[in-house]
């Protein structure tokens, strides 16, 4: 069974200009992708150069980071699967919304 996640990366995603109301990231997975760990991150990283690709037709430079980091997110939410959400916390350091750093007390 075929699976098509769309993320319209206008709706709020980025407010960047060069993002038109037009501009819609479209993937398809299979739900078999879905099945075991090694499928979901072969799903992950097909997903994650599919929207860097995506953002690096649509925004220059400066942007393509934010564009990756915020559509990417997007579209793993939309999957709602617990699996593929933690193999992008595992690949970005985030959960969620929120960005883990490291702590420096200089020592």
């Amino acid at each position: 069974m075929k699976k098509t996640i769309l993320a319209i990366a206008a709706a709020g995603v980025l407010a960047a200009p060069a993002f038109g109301a037009g501009e819609i990231f479209q993937f398809a997975a299979n739900t078999s992708d879905l099945e075991n760990t090694q499928s979901v991150a072969q799903l992950y990283e097909r997903l994650d150069t599919a929207v860097l690709d995506y953002c690096a037709d649509l925004v220059d430079a400066p942007q393509l980071e934010t564009c990756h980091i915020q559509v990417l997110a997007a579209v793993v939410e939309q999957f709602d699967s617990p699996a593929l959400a933690a193999v992008h916390e595992r690949a970005t350091g985030s959960v969620g919304s929120v960005e883990l750093a490291a702590r420096d007390d200089g020592v």
